[in-house]
């Protein structure tokens, strides 16, 4: 079955009856779809709704004008966007101005010549499209380039750690995963490699109900200890920490209209309980000239706490946990909570910290 595409909403604002049926019409008929309102009132409650792809506004409106339109619109982060259209009588000059001020794409004049119409809401929507397609393309750029970071940060660690997304598919496993995948068959691993010959998280691991209720929050770390065998006792020791951000709120869920969860990364932390070695906090101070309370955040962190959580424990304020973060940030030379934990991680077996170029 063929996908619908989706054709271009205009939301045409015009007190006079005729003219916005006709302006509708011309525009159905072009192949857009066309909402007709006659006043700003109107507007504004469709606007609530819905985002159009173009806005079509006289400037002479019964009560508040187009150029009012135009001012609200502008001042809100859902439609200053929005390419807006001034339609206004040709001897209007003081209104073209005003409008062009006031940041209108472009203006047409009464009567309305439709051909020209037509072309410019055209042009419009296909410099509408250029400008995403450049912004869509400079994210890829940006997202690849933090990818090679991390991927880079990972593999100096002496921790298995892997990268996954939302649906805990692994996009990227650092050499001690792959190192335990291939090792000794009597010692269990977290980790597998699928018939495709990708590595995989044990079932055990990828099911834990803990785990999959970070991923539908907004927090940015968890930490869990997860059994070998179901009902068995805990065997390993799960870190997660986003490499995006997210919206910390505790144990809420993601409200409707979240980010895919296939586009957001995160970094997974591995470590057998029975093996599991954490820095010491004079080892932490020593490393990174950490201060007493800094040192107890560090130690909260590799422990995969979120801010919210270690506000609690240490009876601290958010912006005093954000200025021990920010010092942190400053000294290990990271620049979010997750690059930080990996370079505390080092810590604990005596290695150098990844460079963090």
């Amino acid at each position: 079955m063929l996908k619908a595409i989706r054709r271009p909403l205009i939301l045409c604002v015009e007190d006079e009856p005729l003219l916005l049926r006709d302006l509708c019409d011309e525009l159905e008929e072009a192949g857009y779809q066309a909402i007709g309102v006659p006043d700003v009132p109107a507007a504004l409650l469709v606007l609530s709704r819905m985002k159009p792809s173009l806005i079509l506004c006289d400037v002479g409106l019964p009560g508040q004008s187009g150029l009012d339109l135009l001012a609200e619109l502008r001042e809100t982060d859902a439609h200053s966007s929005v390419p807006f259209l001034l339609l206004t009588a040709l001897s209007d000059r003081e209104h073209v101005l005003r409008g062009a001020r006031a940041g209108a794409d472009d203006y047409l004049v009464k009567p309305v010549d439709y051909d020209l119409l037509l072309a410019t809401v055209a042009a419009r929507l296909a410099k509408v499209q250029r400008l995403q397609r450049l912004q869509r393309d400079a994210l890829q750029r940006s997202l690849d380039e933090a990818h090679r970071h991390w991927h880079g940060v990972l593999d100096s660690l002496g921790h298995c750690a892997v990268v996954c997304d939302g649906h805990l598919a692994i996009q990227f496993a650092n050499r001690q995963a792959y190192a335990l995948c291939h090792g000794d068959a009597q010692h269990s691993s977290p980790l597998v490699i699928d018939a495709a010959g990708q590595v995989v998280l044990r079932q055990v691991l990828a099911q834990h109900p803990g785990l999959r209720q970070f991923l539908r929050g907004r927090q940015e770390s968890a930490s869990f200890d997860v059994p070998a065998i179901p009902g068995g006792p805990p065997y390993w020791c799960l870190s997660i920490q986003s490499l995006s951000a997210r919206e910390d709120s505790g144990e809420g869920e993601c409200s409707e209209g979240a980010p895919d969860s296939r586009d957001q990364r995160f970094a997974l932390f591995i470590n057998g309980l029975q093996q599991s070695v954490k820095p010491s906090a004079e080892a932490l101070a020593r490393r990174f000239a950490l201060t007493p309370a800094e040192t107890q955040v560090a130690r909260l962190l590799v422990d995969g706490m979120s801010k919210q959580q270690m506000c609690a424990q240490l009876q601290v304020s958010a912006s005093t946990m954000a200025f021990h973060l920010r010092n942190m940030f400053a000294k290990t030379q990271t620049g979010r909570q997750a690059e930080l934990v990996a370079v505390l991680l080092t810590a604990a077996l005596g290695a150098s910290p990844p460079a963090l170029n």
